[in-house]
């Protein structure tokens, strides 16, 4: 979805500095730090950061003005805070959405946090394998 989008609009697509899959070149060969650096963006990120703001206080706290659609407005703000990856926020809805309603569902940031989590594994992985030299 956001190739598409980046070729019907191509001022929305990311910057060539932008772009994680930038880093797979020789000058970053046993440069640990990085992993360093991607375990705290992980960390800080998408668990303490994102998820523990969004789905730990604000969604609870949205309850009383947005009622039972409290899940949804919480996804869509959560896009809208995606907004220097423009051409993601479609994607980034739909994932929001999903995490806002299994907070919803069990009452619990758990899950969302758990989901979060697990996307972080393909970006410690291929940091691993440019610091190693594999990409």
């Amino acid at each position: 979805m956001e190739e598409t989008i980046n070729r019907l609009f191509p001022v929305l697509a990311p910057q060539d500095y932008t772009r994680i899959e930038n880093l797979a070149t020789p000058e970053f060969v046993g440069a640990w730090y990085l992993l360093g650096i991607a375990l705290i963006s992980c960390l800080f990120n998408y668990l303490l950061g994102e998820e523990l703001f969004f789905r730990g206080v604000l969604l609870p706290k949205m309850k009383g003005a947005f009622g039972k659609w409290d899940w949804a407005v919480n996804g869509v703000l959560f896009a809208t805070y995606h907004l220097h990856k423009i051409s993601e926020i479609p994607l980034f809805i739909v994932g929001s959405l999903l995490y806002g309603f299994l907070n919803a569902k069990y009452r619990s940031f758990w899950p969302a946090v758990i989901i979060h989590g697990v996307e972080s594994i393909p970006l410690l992985f291929g940091v691993t394998a440019v610091i190693l030299g594999f990409l």
